[in-house]
């Protein structure tokens, strides 16, 4: 399969530069006329024609050596569980079956039954996975041979035959790691805003609140501080809240986030195994999940947020087990996000220092105008894992956030 790529490549590149020396060709200067029309027409034409074959040239010829690096995993798949099987008396056949090499006779008195049944079991489905992962393999590969030959690979918007080779190049490569979902339901808050005439009382508590904001910033509530201080500027514009630092301060929420990172991480390796797709990227996403912050825990995110939703997306790639009846093995790009809408409901007093102010206080601000209710949302850095898929209740090995204090003022993750 490498060989054929290669002189794919070859081609590919003979096209390139004969194509890019052709899309100069034309115009002319000073050419103009019915037949300079005509010519520049059926130029066009056939860059279009050529930037199509590049791209699905580009496509082919990345789409073989990937597949060709798939097969060793699978063969080794195959190997070790008929090694595995053999150890308990049983073969592979040709067509997949698992054979009892006893089968008629009486197994050696050291091959208990059970032991020998889960093996059967166990070495049975690594083979029938490793079967399914080579038919997706054959698949992807044909559905790539395919669309280049139906000219169904896109070109891009670049007028270069290279850049149109690149394009399809990139149609064969990981997808990316998808973005947060869409802004999870939230709760109407105080209403719509400047819903009535300012008062006196409003402005008292806009001073307050301003005063309570400086006392947490001095504090190191610097959360805290900044999200009031958003929410009394009364732009209602969204504020950027970063996951990792939640993260790092607050242990709670960290241990939540690699539970579902666990848990994808699982549900993943589940589906590989089932449908065969070991060695393929597989994008995923879990969905928002409620987060809650004590003032217990950590009183600078309990005021800063208290309350929200997360979610984990990435692109994970799992290998079969090195053993029959193993742990898969993963390799994962991943992003966390967060949303939370900054509101005040009401029913409860917030004591900042020497200030309480209640939440209804704070929400009729909202109602007048002096200040306005907005969404908290933020993501992390891509980070990468590999490693074996880690078992129902145990934690994975996952990146720290990082520690990225730098202890000024004007630092709000200090």
């Amino acid at each position: 399969m490498n060989e054929i790529a290669s002189v794919i490549q070859h081609r590919q590149n003979a096209l390139i530069h004969s194509g890019d020396d052709f899309g100069k060709v034309l115009p002319i200067e000073g050419w103009s006329g019915p037949a300079a029309s005509n010519a520049d027409s059926a130029h066009h034409a056939m860059m279009t024609r050529l930037r199509t074959m590049a791209a699905g040239s580009g496509l082919v010829a990345k789409a073989i050596p990937q597949a060709a690096d798939r097969i060793p995993a699978v063969q080794a798949e195959i190997a070790n569980a008929e090694n595995y099987l053999n150890k308990y008396g049983f073969r592979v056949a040709d067509d997949g079956a698992i054979v009892d090499t006893f089968a008629g006779g009486v197994a050696p008195p050291d091959l208990r039954p059970e032991d020998r049944e889960r093996a059967r079991v166990e070495g049975g489905a690594a083979i029938t996975a490793a079967l399914r992962t080579a038919h997706n393999i054959d698949a992807d590969l044909t559905t790539a041979l395919r669309r280049a030959e139906r000219g169904e690979v896109d070109p891009g918007t670049a007028p270069t035959i290279a850049e149109a080779a690149a394009a399809g190049a990139a149609q064969a490569d990981a997808p990316p790691i998808p973005g947060a979902p869409p802004p999870p339901p939230t709760d109407p808050g105080a209403g719509p805003h400047k819903s009535r005439d300012e008062n006196a009382a409003d402005y008292l508590t806009a001073v307050l609140a301003s005063e309570a904001a400086d006392w947490a910033d001095g504090a190191g509530w610097t959360h805290a501080a900044k999200n009031l201080e958003h929410y009394l500027g009364n732009s209602g514009k969204d504020l950027n809240m970063s996951p990792d630092e939640m993260a790092r301060d607050v242990a709670s929420f960290r241990g939540q986030v690699d539970q579902t990172t666990a848990a994808q991480m699982r549900q993943i390796a589940e589906q590989a195994a089932a449908n065969g797709t070991y060695g393929k990227p597989i994008p995923f996403s879990s969905g928002w999940q409620d987060y809650t912050i004590s003032p217990d825990e950590n009183k600078d995110w309990f005021y800063a947020t208290g309350s929200g939703s997360y979610a984990v997306t990435g692109v994970a790639t799992v290998h079969p087990p090195d053993q029959p009846g193993g742990q898969p093995r993963i390799e994962m790009d991943y992003k966390t996000h967060v949303f939370d809408r900054y509101n005040w409901d009401g029913g409860k007093s917030t004591e900042i220092g020497p200030f309480t102010v209640t939440d209804q206080q704070l929400a009729e601000l909202h109602k007048s105008g002096l200040a306005q209710e907005y969404n908290l949302t933020g993501s992390t850095d891509a980070k990468h894992f590999s490693g074996t898929v880690p078992a129902p209740g145990e934690q994975p090995g996952l990146p720290p956030p990082p520690d990225n204090r730098t202890g000024g003022r004007t630092d709000p993750g200090r």
